[in-house]
């Protein structure tokens, strides 16, 4: 299956009966129909093709609201779907960082020595605080363009222009993500009397405020911000986290240009 037709075309069909008409909406046959075929695409089909993961987020959320909607107490929908999006936010947080302690190349800093020196996302910040200029970093997208696409000989290597501070950089990059992610995965799973709890809400603002706005992962920001929004809510009213969520999801659109790049 395409997946650019799947969603331009097939997914509006399925989605725009329910944004039209209420009753649609609120049956719980249709939302079962819309998690099936998400389920299908995004986390059986991902057994044979490439699916990214955030997509795989998408279905475990349809999947909670879905479960929501076949309660027995429908007057607590909306309390569940709440609690689900707590539970999947700070799950995606404890498996992410779980993983990066499993990944030696991550926990040694060569992740982000890479990642900052060959991907265009961070140039504009690392020209500020590093040595390089960006049109020197531009070459090393450049180089490991040609490589990958097969312009260069397989047999070629080109060094990675790299600043001299880059591992300084690396290594306060890999203990803050590390420390950001687990306080917000561990903050999110916590019950509610916890102190840490409490608190998990502004974690959460401080990753979409320290990341997006220079790593462009839209993909992620939007389920993110859909997700923080739902369970920042209190007895259906608004509150000043999930009014900052919303606007985060209004404006995501500004996100496929790095704030960073402007310098």
């Amino acid at each position: 299956m395409n997946e650019t037709i799947y969603l331009r075309v097939f997914m509006p069909v399925v989605l725009v009966p329910g944004i039209l008409f209420h009753k649609i909406l609120n049956n719980k046959y249709y939302w079962l129909a819309l998690t099936g075929i998400v389920c299908f695409v995004y986390l059986i089909l991902d057994l044979v093709i490439y699916v990214p993961n955030h997509k795989h987020v998408y279905a475990y959320a349809l999947l909670g609201i879905t479960a929501s909607f076949f309660m027995k107490d429908r007057v607590g929908i909306f309390s569940n779907i709440r609690h689900q999006s707590k539970v999947i936010i700070g799950l995606c947080f404890l498996f992410a960082t779980a993983g990066k302690f499993l990944a030696p190349e991550f926990l040694d800093a060569s992740f982000f020595k890479f990642t900052l020196s060959t991907d265009a996302r961070f140039f504009g910040i690392l020209s500020l605080i590093g040595d390089l200029s960006k049109d020197q970093l531009l070459l090393n997208e450049s180089n490991l363009k040609n490589l990958v696409g097969g312009s260069m000989n397989p047999s070629d290597s080109f060094a990675i222009l790299v600043p001299s501070n880059i591992m300084e950089i690396a290594h306060f990059l890999t203990y803050w993500t590390i420390f950001l992610e687990g306080l917000i995965g561990i903050s999110f799973l916590l019950p509610k009397r916890f102190l840490l709890s409490k608190y998990r809400n502004i974690l959460l603002v401080v990753f979409m405020v320290t990341t997006y706005p220079i790593a462009t992962v839209a993909g992620f920001a939007i389920v993110l911000a859909l997700l923080g929004f739902m369970q920042s809510t209190e007895d259906g009213r608004l509150t000043h986290f999930s009014c900052f969520f919303l606007l985060v999801f209004i404006l995501l659109p500004l996100i496929n240009t790095p704030f960073s790049q402007i310098f």
